[in-house]
């Protein structure tokens, strides 16, 4: 009789502990997620390895095409021009070119906190690449406003900007 109770407990024991396993266990099946009609696969998909960040999803090799970044930079000693970086495209990769015939300085700055990620001096007629994961921001940058202020010391800017957000890395390195 004792190696029935035993049996039946140890029998009980493991059904109860399998049952709490699986109900713990999170279901990440590629069914369940839905897709993102605003967005543009890459070519070379890679797996999801912890899709849920802020209660968004993050796709991999996502791009956010909803979100173009670029204008023309004219007008003034100091021209600001704004973009938003939205939330699960914390990737940037922003291209620069100054036209007019003297240097301009560009600073990025984050408006909600005031962060400033970059000063940099763009020389005459010549462009730069700034991409976050090469300047310090591996993890990405915060979603929300961004101002993009290009100065002349005293004389004209003339330019443009163009900008491409993404889910990661891979996403802007080229």
């Amino acid at each position: 009789m004792k190696k029935k109770s035993a049996f039946f407990a140890t029998l009980s024991l493991a059904m109860a502990t399998t049952a709490i396993t699986a109900f713990a266990s999170p279901s990440t099946t590629q069914e369940e997620v839905t897709p993102e009609t605003s967005v543009v696969e890459s070519q070379t998909p890679s797996p999801i390895n912890n899709p849920f960040v802020e209660d968004h999803l993050i796709s991999p090799m996502v791009i956010d095409t909803s979100n173009p970044i670029g204008d023309t930079v004219s007008g003034g000693a100091i021209v600001k021009k704004s973009f938003k970086i939205n939330s699960g495209y914390g990737h940037i990769k922003l291209l620069m070119k100054n036209y007019s015939s003297k240097p301009v300085m560009v600073t990025l700055t984050h408006n909600a906190t005031g962060l400033v990620y970059f000063v940099r001096e763009i020389k005459a007629n010549d462009q730069i690449t700034w991409k976050n994961f090469e300047e310090g921001f591996g993890q990405g940058m915060r979603s929300g406003e961004y101002t993009l202020q290009w100065s002349g010391a005293g004389t004209p800017v003339n330019g443009e900007f163009f900008g491409k957000t993404g889910s990661s890395i891979s996403d802007v390195r080229n």
